[in-house]
């Protein structure tokens, strides 16, 4: 089965529950690769996107220990997923994890400049408050600084599950039918810039404020 194969299946089937609307997102199809940086409100952020967007194959950046389990290492070695190191679950000291999560910059940096787009959520978790917050990580920044050549940045916005029971926040909210939207911006020049001029705190509370403005 095809990555596009599978997003077409998948997305066919998120259809019965949601109502999906993507606004401005012709911005995706005009050069690639695209490194597409969503805000994250729902553990199924990323299903939706990926299914939205069958018609532009973009590659997720996931755990080791996912690509480990059989079921889920095949469907995600079908989307063509890049495979990280578990930061999270692994015994390391403060410099250890400093040097890995520069090893996770390069490989993404690695994939762009061969020509694969990816997502890569800021914040790197979903959301527990009713804001994004993004903090002190440091993946986004570093893209930015060193962007690979002809490589376009596209800010997502996601909005309509906030309250579904695939997020953190509450009260949760039955609907039979939910409207989801998501919303796309080329922000290339821009956060080329401001990654160049800004600290990363700097950096990512003007992200911050991007996704929690909308």
């Amino acid at each position: 089965m095809t990555q596009k194969r599978l997003a077409r299946i998948v997305r066919f089937f998120l259809h019965w529950h949601y109502d999906i609307r993507l606004t401005r997102s012709e911005v995706l199809y005009k050069s690639s690769p695209v490194l597409i940086l969503p805000n994250h409100t729902a553990y199924i952020d990323p299903i939706i996107l990926f299914s939205e967007l069958y018609d532009l194959p973009v590659s997720p950046m996931v755990d080791e220990r996912f690509m480990r389990n059989p079921w889920m290492g095949r469907i995600l070695s079908i989307a063509k997923a890049v495979e990280v190191p578990d930061l999270a679950h692994s015994a390391m000291t403060r410099e250890e994890g400093a040097a890995q999560a520069g090893r996770l910059t390069e490989i993404a940096r690695e994939a762009l400049a061969n020509g694969r787009s990816m997502v890569i959520y800021p914040s790197g978790h979903i959301k527990t408050v009713d804001k994004e917050i993004i903090g002190n990580r440091r993946l986004a920044y570093e893209l930015c600084q060193a962007l690979p050549a002809h490589t376009r940045v596209i800010l997502c916005h996601m909005r309509g599950l906030e309250s579904s029971r695939w997020s953190k926040l509450k009260p949760k909210k039955w609907l039979w039918r939910r409207e989801v939207v998501l919303d796309f911006e080329d922000r290339t020049e821009e956060l080329q810039r401001k990654a160049q001029t800004m600290s990363r705190r700097e950096f990512n509370e003007h992200l911050e404020n991007w996704y929690n403005s909308h």
